[in-house]
C-alpha cells in the first residue's frame, strides 16, 4: 500500500510526515514476508480497479473483487497453477482493508463464495514429501563422515544433523551464525534469530544433545566451527560457500553463506545412493524425518511443542523456564 492511499483523506499537511511511521508500524503486525507478500498483491487488485471504469480501490465493493477473483480463476486455469493465487489475492485485499481500518469485502458470501469454488476448481492431490528416517541418517553419515571427508561432505552433513535432532526447516539451518551456536560439555544450544511461526521476532533456542556417535550433531557442529576462518563471536552464517583456487587448497569463504537452490541441489545429489526415488524427497524431509523419529514422538507433547516451536504451544511457556538439563533429554531421546 502506498502511503497516497493514506494522506489522500488529510487536510493538514504537517500530518503528511508522520504517515510513514505510521505505515512502517502497521506493517509491523506483520511477519516481513507476509507484508512483502500481501503488499504486492494489493497493488495488482489497485492496478486491476484502476484500469475499469468505476471500480473504487479502497473501500472496494464485493461485486467488483468476485469479478476480479473470477478473472484470476480463469488465468489460473489457463496456466495451471493452485488456488492458493486465488488466496493470496483475496487475503491481500482483506489486508489492505485492514490497515485502512476498513471492513473487508472479502467477508461478503459472494467473495466468499468465489475463493471457495477456486479452491474445488483448482483442487490438485497433496503430495508431501517424505519423512528421511532414522535408519537413512544413519547410513548417510556412516558413509561421508570418515577422517577424509570433503568441506561439501561436512557442511551437508551439518546441514542434515542439526537440522534432524532440532527438526529445523531447511532456512532455518541456513541461517545460523557462528554466534548463535554455544557448547557445553553434554549438549549445545543454538538461537534461531526467527522462525517462521515466531509471530513477535522473539527468537527461538533449541538444546541439541551430545551423544558421541556419528551422527552426533554436536561433534559435526564443531567439526564445521573448526573448519571456518572466523572466531566465535562471528555473525556470518556456519554453512558457507566453498572456495576453489587452483593455488590454494578449498576452503569456506570468510564470510558469505549458500542459497536455497545450492542446499536443495545438494540434498539431492547425497541422498540419492540412499533412497530409491528422489522426487519423494525435498530438503523438508529432514524436518518430517526428525518431527517423525520414534523417540521424538514418545515425548511428552509439551515437549515437543517447545522444541520445534510449533504455533499453537500453551501460554505456560511464555512464563516457565525450561533448564537447559530437562530439554537436553529431547535430543538424547532421539538416538542420533
Amino acid at each position: 500500500m502506498r502511503y497516497e492511499d493514506f494522506t489522500a483523506s488529510l487536510q493538514d499537511p504537517s500530518l503528511y510526515s508522520m504517515v510513514p511511521h505510521l505505515v512502517d508500524i502497521v506493517l509491523e503486525s506483520s511477519a516481513a514476508n507476509t507484508a512483502y507478500k500481501y503488499s504486492n498483491g494489493w497493488q495488482k487488485w489497485k492496478t486491476w480497479a484502476q484500469s475499469k471504469l468505476g471500480v473504487p480501490v479502497l473501500p472496494a465493493v464485493p461485486l467488483q473483487v468476485a469479478l476480479y477473483l473470477t478473472e484470476l480463476v480463469e488465468r489460473t486455469v489457463l496456466e495451471s497453477h493452485s488456488a492458493s493465487v486465488i488466496e493470496s489475492a483475496s487475503y491481500s485485499i482483506r489486508w489492505g482493508h485492514r490497515l485502512a481500518g476498513i471492513d473487508s469485502p472479502t467477508k461478503h458470501p459472494l467473495v466468499k463464495g468465489v475463493v471457495e469454488g477456486a479452491r474445488r476448481k483448482l483442487a490438485r492431490p497433496v503430495q508431501p514429501k517424505q519423512p528421511l528416517k532414522h535408519d537413512s541418517i544413519a547410513e548417510i553419515t556412516l558413509t561421508l563422515g570418515s577422517a577424509s571427508a570433503s568441506l561439501a561432505d561436512i557442511r551437508f552433513l551439518f546441514i542434515l544433523l542439526v537440522g534432524y535432532a532440532g527438526v529445523f526447516r531447511i532456512s532455518e539451518v541456513l541461517s545460523i551464525r557462528v554466534r548463535d551456536v554455544t557448547i557445553f560439555d553434554d549438549f549445545m544450544k543454538v538461537y534461531l534469530i526467527k522462525r517462521k511461526n515466531d509471530q513477535y521476532r522473539d527468537g527461538h533456542v533449541s538444546v541439541i544433545a551430545r551423544s558421541q556417535k556419528p551422527t552426533c550433531p554436536v561433534g559435526i557442529t564443531e567439526r564445521i566451527l573448526s573448519l571456518l576462518p572466523d572466531s566465535s563471536g562471528s555473525s556470518y552464517p556456519i554453512v558457507r560457500r566453498i572456495v576453489n583456487s587452483r593455488h590454494s587448497k578449498e576452503r569456506f569463504h570468510e564470510s558469505l553463506g549458500i542459497s536455497y537452490s545450492t542446499a536443495y541441489a545438494s540434498f539431492k545429489s547425497y541422498i540419492s545412493p540412499f533412497v530409491s526415488d528422489t522426487s519423494l524427497y525435498g530438503t523438508h524431509s529432514i524436518r518430517i524425518g526428525g518431527a517423525n523419529d520414534p523417540g521424538f514422538r514418545s515425548l511428552d507433547s509439551s515437549m515437543k511443542d517447545r522444541h520445534v516451536g510449533w504455533k499453537n504451544p500453551k501460554s505456560k511457556f511464555r512464563y516457565l523456564e525450561t533448564v537447559p538439563e530437562q530439554l537436553v533429554e529431547i535430543t538424547r531421546s532421539m538416538n542420533i
